[in-house]
């Protein structure tokens, strides 16, 4: 009988059960009147690359349109008539530099969790799990080949 169970060995389980304990980290940190670890990420991200579209934000941070209304200004690029640049207000801004420090606070309480010698290394993998596969340089997952038909390879 295995000593680990299957849950516990699931990539992809074990990811969504670390985003939950950094989110209750989180949000005990921050109250119900903070912001949550997706706004804030999508709020950092524009205070880093003011004036960003929200196509590159979404690609920056994985986060679709944002519901952050009172806290962005949107208005159209005047490189692309097409798309939006984002911008922070001042009470976005006000709201993000109140939440830096607990954001800090929440993520040191998580990596604590890990040997010292060990989280700069595994904070570099989680870059990398989240980055393209192209911009990771690891495998591409490879497709299933499809099996031709037996009528398609007579006439081949």
């Amino acid at each position: 009988m295995s000593e680990t169970a299957p849950t516990e060995a699931a990539l992809s389980h074990l990811l969504h059960r670390a985003v939950q304990a950094a989110a209750d980290l989180h949000a005990g940190l921050a109250g119900p009147e903070g912001l949550t670890p997706r706004q804030f990420a999508v709020l950092s991200a524009i205070a880093f690359a003011e004036g960003s579209t929200q196509t590159q934000l979404v690609r920056t941070t994985g986060v679709d349109r944002s519901t952050l209304a009172e806290l962005v200004t949107r208005q159209r690029s005047s490189a692309d008539a097409r798309a939006n640049q984002v911008s922070l207000t001042e009470a976005g801004r006000t709201l993000l530099e109140a939440s830096r420090p607990l954001a800090a606070e929440a993520d040191l309480a998580l990596l604590s969790r890990l040997p010292e010698d060990r989280r700069a290394r595994f904070l570099k993998d989680l870059r990398r799990l989240v980055a393209a596969p192209e911009d990771a340089g690891g495998d591409k997952p490879r497709k299933k080949k499809k099996k031709k038909k037996k009528a398609e390879k007579a006439a081949a």
